[in-house]
């Protein structure tokens, strides 16, 4: 009883904090954007304030809505067709999915991907040519890079948020382990990011080099979703299959997505632009190995419960037969005049 009492109270100050770190990173954003988005218009500018209150009620709602959802559902909820209006149904739809958290951190990673993509976009954005402002040590570079770098903390709270609400050992097993990773891709992405800031780097990138970094700066923010979004579908699951295939399916999205291409790129920057990436690419060459060694260790996992299960089913198959031959047999003695015929 007290430990159970001990894990609420955690999951709820989990809750309580991601909340409060997401406030403050939306808050400190929109003020840099009002004070540095200079060409942008006043409504311009202000439409990222509309955007943030939105997401934080959604990710309100659907922390204190989780909660209660997953006490009481023993299986996903599925609509009947029919009912009600196309409207209404989607409605219906959307509704169900909300206490999910791959459809907290959709909303959230879209809005910040869109907010980078204006802060670095040419003409407009003022990222680029941004120097350390004497007035105020937050409209600088390394400012803005604390504040983006909220991002990874937002995320492990997120997903610790939803830890003991699914009781399915494996799904917490994965969703730590979710966690873990994921917080420290965001982070490595964001550095990588970093070095958008011409002026402060001292860095003039080519222009195919700048379009890979957004993009798979982009990417690494929005890819979270993919495993979550499986996640969703395992959480009343209880079979090593499907565990096993959501590992795999995890550690080969950010090997091929995150890991490969963002060792590339710094390995590029370092040969052909003397930057400093020592920390993270180290990062990225741990992650390679263990990713690899992750989607072989589950890869053969997923075999071997094939070839378990294939024994069972042609047992089942050849039992079924053996049940239906003797019901035949039933029949043609009872009506021999049918089985002459």
């Amino acid at each position: 009883m007290a430990e159970t009492w001990s894990i609420n109270v955690l999951e709820i100050g989990a809750k309580i904090l991601c909340i409060l770190v997401l406030i403050l990173q939306s808050v400190l954003l929109d003020y840099i954007f009002i004070s540095l988005d200079e060409k942008a218009s006043t409504a311009g500018r202000y439409f990222w304030i509309a955007l943030d209150v939105l997401i934080i009620i959604i990710w309100i709602i659907s922390l204190i809505w989780s909660h209660r959802f997953f006490s009481k559902l023993t299986s996903p909820k599925r609509i009947p067709k029919g009912s009600g209006g196309l409207v209404r149904h989607v409605f219906k739809a959307a509704i169900t999915e909300l206490p999910f958290a791959y459809v907290s951190w959709l909303l959230y990673s879209s809005v910040l991907v869109a907010k980078i993509l204006r802060m670095f976009s040419s003409p407009s954005g003022f990222g680029e040519a941004l120097l350390k402002s004497p007035d105020d040590i937050l409209l600088s570079p390394t400012g803005i890079k604390i504040v983006l770098s909220l991002a990874g903390i937002v995320f492990g709270l997120l997903a610790y948020s939803h830890h003991n609400e699914v009781h399915n050992s494996k799904y917490r097993l994965i969703i730590d382990k979710l966690a873990h990773s994921a917080s420290l891709d965001v982070l490595d992405c964001l550095m990588l990011i970093s070095y958008l800031f011409i002026a402060d780097s001292g860095l003039l990138l080519p222009y195919p080099m700048d379009k890979a970094i957004k993009a798979f700066g982009c990417m690494c923010i929005l890819l979270p979703v993919v495993p979550l979004f499986a996640l969703r579908y395992i959480s009343n699951r209880q079979d090593e299959k499907t565990f096993q295939m959501v590992l795999a399916l995890n550690s080969a999205l950010y090997l091929l997505f995150v890991n490969i291409p963002l060792f590339s790129l710094r390995i590029i920057l370092w040969v052909r632009h003397d930057a400093d990436v020592t920390t993270f690419l180290t990062k990225n060459i741990m992650a390679i190995v263990r990713d690899s060694a992750d989607i072989y260790l589950n890869t053969v996992g997923w075999l071997k419960e094939q070839k378990r299960n294939k024994p069972e089913q042609t047992d089942s198959a050849l039992g079924s037969e053996e049940k239906e031959g003797g019901e035949s047999v039933e029949l043609d003695k009872m009506n021999p005049a049918a089985a002459q015929v």
